[in-house]
């Protein structure tokens, strides 16, 4: 049985390739993770997010020692303080210093050059020896074996988080391979082509030939050796080659030791695996896994919430997402690319020049019963700029792309408006992802976070869930989630659930989901669910008071709420939390009466 590491005592937060492969050759304890964070992206426009999210990665280790190393001045003076000792330094002794007592001495040195870091690295902590990187070029070597239990296999093409992957292989003991990247069109066009399948799509030729194409491309590493195989992966579903062992998937970015952070956080104990539970029946398909999954988490001792008919609502949804904890949340619905447009702009940019912009927009439109208006979320995807394909790399960098996308940045709607030359319907925004609610709502899914407290498994029991919600749902939190690569039917949908959470809960999720497959489709090669997640990840037996849990987390959110709602200096959010707390009141006294929860 796989089983969670410990943290190390430091965390190191840096952009630099270099300094993180030399300090996380330092760390060789059996079972201990050593957490190299990327620095945040200071200039996005969520960089306050950015921040927040780091900083609450480096609570979850609780290090002795935090490292800042070679980043830039705004994120350094974001991220020095509040702990107990920070060393803000781009020299290597120095931070060597600052690991006296915490580091393991080395027993010699392992030469290396600049390349292929994440073998260089898993080598030299196997040998007990610093990496000392000198040599002009690094060998070739692809695999590092140890275990055969979980293989750990990263798509080359981002060097920190070969880093990254590395030292998570080497807190499982498990065998390290890389493989080369798959160009971006490819992953895309394979990713599209998937998508276009429809119900019967593993059946089809084309769905075979991209599978035959993703061996090939793979071939380097033997992988059926191996019990669990984890994909460090640029955005493609390597699992669907290995339809008869375990699988799963991790992204490469964007916060990839965040997200690894969270999973090991809330998978070092029991109490954080599945106190309470969020299950979500609109009742938009024929027959539902719902009543079987609530029956088998209530044995699991886990306090559940079903949102069925008219409470499964795109508002009621995300307040209950973003506010309260959930550590497993369950979807039976439909999913799928929302219709929409295609708009193009032609304005003049900062810099004089008149742009083209073609964007493909999708709309969600919700209502919200607490101020009694509708809620409308717009999914924006760029098509081209000056005629040239966004996915033209090439082409694009021959344009100045910042100026254009900047200014069209700013513009309200209104003002976009009069920019607007030219319209036309789609019937699919690619990428936009709609999940459909009670009473048709389609439901973009937005949050970036969940309620405090919570990391969730999320099982999204709905056509073509995997593509596209994976990365959101991952990205705002989640230690792990399991949607389909393309329709399902219902009955099939409700067999799945009913094996995964009836027959095979408390395994690893990797392996439940893998048993749960094989039960439904036998020795057939059919397996459209696919895992994101670490695969250590599992739901365990709740033996925690759930319910004096739930009540703290309404009292601490209505005390916050109501601090934000007397004391925030803007009228905007001082009226956003009045709307929160008028939910959360409510909603409480519900939960008191247990009308909804069992």
């Amino acid at each position: 049985m796989l089983t969670s590491p410990s943290f190390e005592k430091a965390v190191l937060v840096t952009d630099d390739t270099i300094i993180a492969a030399m300090i996380s050759s330092l760390f060789r304890r059996k079972k201990h993770y050593f957490p190299v964070l990327d620095g945040p992206r200071m200039t996005r426009p969520d960089a306050d997010n950015e921040i927040l999210r780091r900083r609450n990665s480096i609570k979850m280790i609780r290090p002795q020692q935090v490292l800042l190393a070679r980043l830039n001045s705004e994120a350094t003076h974001a991220l020095h303080s509040g702990w107990n000792n920070c060393t803000v330094s781009d020299i290597y002794d120095e931070h060597l210093q600052a690991l006296h007592g915490i580091k393991n001495k080395p027993v010699g040195k392992l030469r290396w050059g600049f390349s292929n870091l994440g073998v260089g690295l898993y080598k030299a902590r196997l040998e007990g020896k610093e990496l000392h990187l000198d040599l002009e070029s690094s060998p070739q070597q692809n695999v590092v074996k140890r275990g055969s239990h979980l293989l750990v296999a990263c798509e080359l093409g981002n060097e920190l988080s070969e880093i990254v992957a590395s030292n998570l292989a080497f807190a499982c003991d498990a065998s390290y391979a890389v493989f080369p990247e798959l160009h971006e069109t490819d992953r895309t066009d394979w990713i599209e082509q998937i998508y276009a399948l429809g119900e019967n799509g593993y059946q089809s030729v084309e769905f075979n030939s991209i599978v035959d194409k993703a061996r090939i491309h793979l071939e380097p590493i033997e992988l059926t050796h191996y019990k669990t195989v984890l994909f460090i992966t640029a955005g493609f579903p390597w699992g669907i080659i290995l339809p008869q062992q375990p699988t799963t998937h991790m992204y490469r970015y964007p916060d990839f030791t965040r997200n690894i952070v969270e999973g090991v956080w809330a998978s070092q104990s029991p109490s954080l695996s599945a106190r309470t539970a969020l299950l979500i029946d609109p009742n938009t398909v024929a027959g539902s896994e719902i009543p079987t999954i609530k029956k088998a988490l209530n044995k699991n001792g886990t306090l559940t919430r079903l949102a069925q008919g008219p409470s499964a609502i795109g508002v009621f949804l995300q307040f209950l997402l973003d506010l309260l904890p959930h550590d497993v949340i369950v979807f039976s619905s439909h999913a799928g690319d929302a219709p929409g447009k295609r708009i193009t702009y032609q304005y003049i940019d900062t810099d004089g020049k008149q742009r083209n912009l073609t964007v493909d927009q999708a709309t969600g439109c919700c209502h919200d019963p607490f101020n009694d208006k509708y809620i409308v979320t717009e999914y924006y995807r760029f098509h081209s700029l000056d005629g040239i394909d966004w996915r033209d790399n090439a082409g694009k960098a021959a344009l100045p792309v910042g100026s254009a996308l900047t200014t069209w940045g700013e513009m309200d709607k209104k003002t976009r408006k009069k920019y607007i030359i030219n319209e036309e319907q789609l019937s699919r925004v690619i990428g936009s992802m709609g999940i459909r609610l009670y009473n048709d709502e389609i439901w973009l899914f937005t949050s970036h976070g969940f309620g405090p407290g919570s990391v969730p498994v999320i099982f999204n029991n709905s056509c073509w869930s995997w593509h596209e919600l994976s990365e959101r749902v991952t990205f705002a939190g989640a230690r792990a989630y399991i949607g389909t690569l393309f329709p399902i039917t219902d009955i099939e949908a409700q067999e799945i659930g009913q094996s995964l959470f009836s027959k095979h809960i408390g395994k690893e999720l990797a392996q439940a989901l893998w048993l749960a497959q094989r039960d439904v489709y036998g020795s057939s090669d059919r397996r459209p669910y696919v895992m994101v997640g670490l695969p250590f990840v599992s739901i365990r037996i709740n033996r925690v008071n759930s319910q004096a849990f739930l009540e703290r987390a309404y009292i601490d959110a209505i005390a916050h709420w109501s601090s934000q709602a007397r004391n925030s200096p803007h009228q905007e959010i001082r009226n956003d939390a009045k709307r929160i707390l008028r939910f959360l009141i409510a909603d409480l006294e519900s939960y008191r009466n247990r009308n909804i929860i069992d």
